[in-house]
């Protein structure tokens, strides 16, 4: 108890207060301003203790599985703090379930004599109870059980304040963190609609951070390494391990320009490291603006779609499962000539885009998007498209992410 909390509820005989109303006033004193949760465990037990004069007692709190009621703040012999009690079973059980006072008598044990349980409850659910006990022959009067259920009352709110004001800190740190991983994770992508290059893409999580992530960059011979990658699962493990998996890609596309090594490399990496069953789809290449040669493997991601320069279409369906399944597994390259065509790689998140309650805009739809908006540039036509998709009535499921190339050559000839 702190220092000014002991000069609050000071002074014997009894609470060392003319009467319970001033001791009252006075106890519920420092829980007007407390927000420290263990200060306040503190505080209630030990007011309590010093109201009915007992010198045994516990304060105990549900666990998070709220099976076991666990000793948070004990006055009396040492070891019980930490105590664990069901929350099924026993005095302190039925007092919690029943949401009431229980008194009883204890013949043996440190609990020996009469034994007073009051729950600590919020908006009507309990959460705890307080125990006290005493040796006195005439256990527990009339007055002190009114007192412990007051200040029981008291306590409960002032306990249920401080966990609400700590979560609200933890909360707040929380979000700070998930701001600084977004903001890392954005400056791992390649910038939007960059100039000059025949390649752009664009990423939009569904919440703060992103599984999704695409890169590309350029090398000396003027070739341009390539990724989009999904990872499975949603918030900070899945953000983590996208990162792992994007710094993977860029390491390794600058050492060999072999996507289906790259992404036999990254697997293996992915399968001893990642937890909970988490994988990772992706699509790897190299594009060749020169020649117009492109070459890419798939790793069991949604297949990537070539827009033939006569506006046909073509799917590339997945030959190997995703990333971090099967320790060791074959992927294989593909090399295909864009010959003035463009090649689309997107996560499902953007075909999983519905409008109300109709259905998914599918690859049809996505097509039908591209075809509209054929005669834009190409980033200036995916910018169009996820525009679009930003109008009333459209809904995402999932993060989005779409990186498309196009081969500039010969465009005059059309």
């Amino acid at each position: 108890m702190s220092t000014s909390t002991a000069n609050v509820l000071r002074e014997a005989p009894g609470h060392g207060f003319d009467s319970d109303v001033e001791f009252l006033a006075a106890y519920s004193q420092f829980f007007a301003v407390s927000r420290d949760l263990e200060a306040t465990l503190e505080t209630a037990l030990a007011g309590i203790a010093q109201g009915v004069q007992v010198q045994t007692g516990g304060l105990y709190l549900l666990d998070p599985d709220a099976t076991d009621l666990v000793c948070r703040a004990a006055i009396g012999p040492p070891g019980r703090r930490g105590h664990r009690a069901s929350a099924e079973e026993g005095l302190l059980g039925r007092c919690l379930r029943r949401n009431a006072l229980e008194i009883a008598t204890v013949d043996t044990g440190p609990e020996a004599g009469s034994v007073l349980c009051a729950p600590l409850a919020a908006d009507g659910r309990p959460f705890g109870v307080i125990q006290v006990s005493c040796e006195r022959a005439a256990g527990f009067s009339t007055r002190d059980i009114n007192l412990l259920q007051i200040m029981a009352n008291s306590a409960a709110l002032a306990v249920a304040n401080a966990r609400k004001a700590e979560e609200l800190v933890l909360r707040e740190v929380t979000e700070r963190e998930i701001l600084l991983a977004a903001e890392i994770q954005r400056s791992l992508l390649p910038p939007s609609g960059q100039s000059g290059l025949p390649i752009h893409g664009y990423n939009r999580p569904v919440r703060m951070v992103s599984g999704d992530f695409y890169d590309y960059f350029t090398l000396p011979d003027q070739r341009i390494p390539f990724a989009l990658g999904d990872v499975s699962g949603k918030g900070i493990n899945a953000a983590l391990l996208m990162s792992k998996a994007a710094s993977l890609f860029r390491c390794l596309g600058k050492r060999t320009d072999n996507p289906a090594q790259i992404l036999s490399i990254i697997n293996h990496e992915i399968h001893e490291t990642s937890s909970r069953g988490m994988f990772v789809t992706m699509v790897a290449g190299t594009y060749d603006p020169a020649a117009g040669r492109l070459r890419f493997a798939n790793a069991g991601h949604e297949p990537p779609l070539l827009r033939a320069r006569d506006r046909s279409y073509r799917t590339f369906p997945a030959e190997a499962p995703p990333l971090g399944i099967i320790p060791e597994m074959e992927y294989w390259t593909h090399e295909i000539d864009l010959d003035g065509g463009e090649f689309y790689i997107f996560s499902d998140g953007l075909i999983e885009f519905h409008y109300g309650d109709q259905e998914e805009l599918g690859v049809k739809g996505l097509i039908q998007m591209i075809e509209s908006l054929a005669d834009l540039p190409l980033g200036e036509r995916l910018k169009a498209m996820l525009d679009d998709l930003d109008h009333e009535g459209w809904e995402s499921r999932d993060d989005l992410t779409v990186l498309a190339i196009g081969d500039e050559r010969g465009r005059g000839d059309d």
